[in-house]
């Protein structure tokens, strides 16, 4: 990987993360309960554009293309937080809801990317 790319999926990466916190912070407080929608949303978001991309890969630049899969997607999505506040439901009582989170963000991400590919198919 050249010097080139590990910059470009560096200023991906910051990007994505800063609009994740951005994204979460205006989201939060929309929603009220705990079961943890914004980061489901956020990930969800995420897949789908890794999934349209994907589709896209043959047309755009190795360069442009990591940029934003694993760079600004990357920085976007969190397995981390994901997997943190499912822990955090378990520990807080809420054992069925960590459960549910997890089963839903699997299910809606994985679909997700395959929309996101099918519309970057049906789009040419």
């Amino acid at each position: 990987m050249s010097v080139w790319m590990v910059f470009a999926v560096g200023i991906g990466g910051a990007l994505g993360a800063f609009c994740r916190i951005k994204a979460t912070t205006l989201l939060k407080p929309q929603m009220k309960g705990s079961f943890p929608w914004p980061t489901l949303l956020i990930n969800v978001t995420s897949c789908f554009f890794a999934g349209l991309l994907l589709h896209e890969q043959a047309v755009m630049s190795q360069v442009v293309y990591l940029a934003l899969t694993m760079g600004f997607l990357g920085g976007f999505s969190t397995l981390s937080t994901m997997n943190y506040e499912a822990v955090e439901l378990v520990l807080g009582g809420e054992a069925r809801l960590g459960g549910a989170y997890l089963a839903a963000t699997y299910a809606s991400t994985l679909g997700a990317a395959a929309l996101g590919f099918a519309v970057g198919v049906a789009l040419g």
